[in-house]
C-alpha cells in the first residue's frame, strides 16, 4: 500500500511508449555528460582562470524592502491560513487547503522557484517574521535588549542538524502514513514553530537559520544556483549566470562551520532519488523479498523497510561521493579528502535541482491545479470566496510523453552544468590546469553513473518500449504489438 501510494502521487496516469529502447536514452545521456567534460576542458585551455565576478547589479533602492515587507505579510497570512485549515477545516485531504499547499505549492513549487529564479524564502518565511516581530517588541520594551541569548553554536556539528531534519522531513512526505491528514500537517507545523523559535532565541536568528533551520538552508542552497540574488545590503538584485553562486570563492569563515555540508547536499540528492525509487519494480521486488522479515518485528505496513531504504540510499550516495573525493584529493596531490569533499559539494546542487524538476514537474502542473478551487473554499465548508470553487483541473494538461522528455532534458542539463561547475572549482583550487583536469575525472565518472541511474529510476514507472515489427516502415505500431517494459 505504501509503494502504490507513493507511485501514484507522482505519476502521470499513463505510460509512454518509447520510440527507442531505454538503453539508448541512458547511453546517450551518459555520453552527453561525458562529452561535456571534454568541452569544459577545452574551454579551460582557452580561459584557464575564467572570472567568477559578482554579476550585474540592478539597483532598486528602497523598493526591495517594500516588496519584502509585503511578502512577509503574505507569508504570515498563508501560514495562519494553513494552520487554520488543518485544525478546523474538512479532514478530507482533497477538500482541505493544507495538504495541497504544503506538499505541492510550497515544497515542490517554491523549491523550483528558488532554484530557477531566486531564493524568495527569506522574504516569505513566517517563522522568521514571527521571531523578528517578537524580537522588535522585546527591544522596544527592554531598551534595546532583544530575545536572542546569543549562545555560541557548536561549529563541529555545522549543518548536520539540517541534514538530519531534511531526511526526517522527506520521511514524513513519502513514508509517514498520515502525511496528507490536515490536522497532522497543522500539528507538525506548530511543533516546528516551537523548535525553530527556540533555536533562534538560543543561538540568534541568523546563526540558527544558517546552520540548523532545514528550510532556510535548503532554499538558500538552491538559491545559490539561481540567476537572481539579493545583495547583502538588501537594496540591489544581482543578475548572474545560473550556478555562479555555487563557484564563488570559499567563505572566509572558519572551516569547521562547513561541517555537514556534504551530508546535507547528498541528502538533497538521496531524498529525491529514493522518492522515485519507490515507484520502480526493483523496490517492489525488494519489498516482497524483505517484507516477511520486517513483518516479524512488527513492520506489517513496510514503514521500517522504507525508512531503512531511505537511509541506505543516503549512505550509499554519501559513501560513493566520499570515495570519489578521496580519489580526487590523491590525483590533485593537495588537501585532504574531507576538504576536497566540501569544496566540490556545491557542484552537486544542479543535479539535485534537475532531479527535482524531473521527478515533480508533472506532479506540480497536475496536482497544483487543485489550489484554484481550494482558495475559494480552504476549509471545505462549501464556500466560494473567489468564484472558483467549482473549477475542475485539466488532467490532460501534462501527459507521460511530456513528463519523460522533460525528465530527460532536466537530468542531462543538470549533470552537464554540474560537470562544468566542478571543473571550474577544480581550476580555482588546483594548478596547473592539467592537474585540475585530472582531478575532475573521478567526480565526472560518478556523475555519468548517476545520470544513468537517475534516468532508469524516472523511466521505470513512466515509460515502456514496444518491440517494433521486423518490417517497420515508420508507420505507428499496430495494436497487435504487446508492450514490454525495459528496466
Amino acid at each position: 500500500m505504501l509503494v502504490a501510494r507513493a507511485a501514484e502521487a507522482h505519476g502521470a496516469g499513463e505510460r509512454y511508449d518509447l520510440p527507442l529502447p531505454l538503453v539508448y536514452f541512458v547511453a546517450g545521456a551518459a555520453l552527453t555528460v561525458a562529452l561535456s567534460f571534454a568541452a569544459a576542458a577545452l574551454a579551460a585551455r582557452a580561459a584557464p582562470r575564467a572570472t567568477t565576478g559578482a554579476g550585474l547589479d540592478i539597483p532598486l533602492g528602497g523598493a526591495l524592502a517594500l516588496v519584502r515587507a509585503a511578502a512577509r505579510l503574505v507569508g504570515l497570512t498563508l501560514f495562519v491560513l494553513v494552520i487554520g485549515a488543518g485544525l478546523f477545516g474538512d479532514p478530507h485531504p482533497m477538500k482541505n487547503l493544507a495538504p495541497t499547499f504544503v506538499w505541492i505549492i510550497w515544497w515542490v513549487g517554491l523549491s523550483l522557484i528558488a532554484a530557477c529564479l531566486g531564493n524568495v524564502w527569506p522574504a516569505l518565511d513566517p517563522w522568521r517574521a514571527l521571531f523578528d516581530g517578537a524580537d522588535a517588541l522585546a527591544r522596544h520594551r527592554r531598551g534595546g535588549r532583544g530575545l536572542a541569548l546569543g549562545l555560541p553554536y557548536p561549529s563541529r556539528i555545522g549543518l548536520w542538524p539540517a541534514a538530519a531534519l531534511l531526511l526526517l522531513f522527506v520521511w514524513l512526505e513519502v513514508i509517514f502514513p498520515d502525511a496528507s491528514v490536515p490536522s497532522r500537517i497543522a500539528g507538525l507545523a506548530l511543533a516546528w514553530t516551537g523548535v525553530t523559535l527556540a533555536g533562534m532565541v538560543i543561538f540568534g536568528a541568523d546563526t540558527w537559520q544558517r546552520n540548523a533551520d532545514v528550510f532556510a538552508v535548503y532554499f538558500a542552497t538552491l538559491g545559490r544556483f539561481a540567476p537572481l540574488a539579493a545583495s547583502p545590503d538588501g537594496r540591489r538584485l544581482i543578475l548572474r549566470p545560473p550556478g555562479r553562486g555555487l563557484v564563488a570563492p570559499a567563505s572566509p569563515s572558519p572551516a569547521p562551520l562547513l561541517a555537514g555540508l556534504v551530508g546535507f547536499v547528498v541528502a538533497m540528492l538521496a531524498t529525491v532519488l529514493f522518492d522515485g525509487l519507490l515507484g520502480t519494480r526493483v523496490w517492489r521486488g525488494l519489498d516482497r523479498a524483505l517484507s516477511g522479515g520486517f513483518a516479524r518485528v512488527g513492520d506489517r505496513e513496510g514503514y521500517l523497510l522504507a525508512t531503512a531504504g531511505l537511509l541506505a540510499v543516503w549512505l550509499a550516495l554519501l559513501g560513493a561521493y566520499l570515495v570519489t573525493a578521496r580519489l580526487t584529493a590523491r590525483v590533485a596531490g593537495a588537501g585532504s579528502a574531507a576538504t576536497t569533499a566540501r569544496l566540490l559539494a556545491p557542484s552537486l546542487v544542479p543535479i539535485a535541482t534537475a532531479y527535482h524538476v524531473a521527478h515533480n514537474i508533472s506532479y506540480l502542473l497536475l496536482q497544483g491545479q487543485e489550489l484554484i478551487p481550494l482558495l475559494s473554499d480552504p476549509l471545505g465548508r462549501g464556500w466560494d470566496l473567489l468564484g472558483t470553487a467549482t473549477w475542475s483541473p485539466d488532467v490532460t494538461l501534462v501527459g507521460s510523453r511530456f513528463a519523460w522528455y522533460a525528465a530527460v532534458g532536466a537530468i542531462v542539463t543538470g549533470h552537464v552544468v554540474s560537470v562544468w561547475l566542478a571543473h571550474r572549482i577544480a581550476l580555482r583550487e588546483w594548478s596547473p590546469p592539467r592537474v585540475a583536469l585530472r582531478a575532475s575525472i573521478p567526480l565526472t565518472a560518478l556523475m555519468v553513473v548517476y545520470t544513468a541511474l537517475s534516468l532508469w529510476v524516472i523511466a521505470d514507472p513512466l515509460v515502456r518500449f514496444r518491440e517494433p515489427d521486423p518490417s517497420y516502415s515508420g508507420l505507428p505500431i499496430g495494436p497487435e504489438a504487446m508492450p514490454r517494459t525495459l528496466g
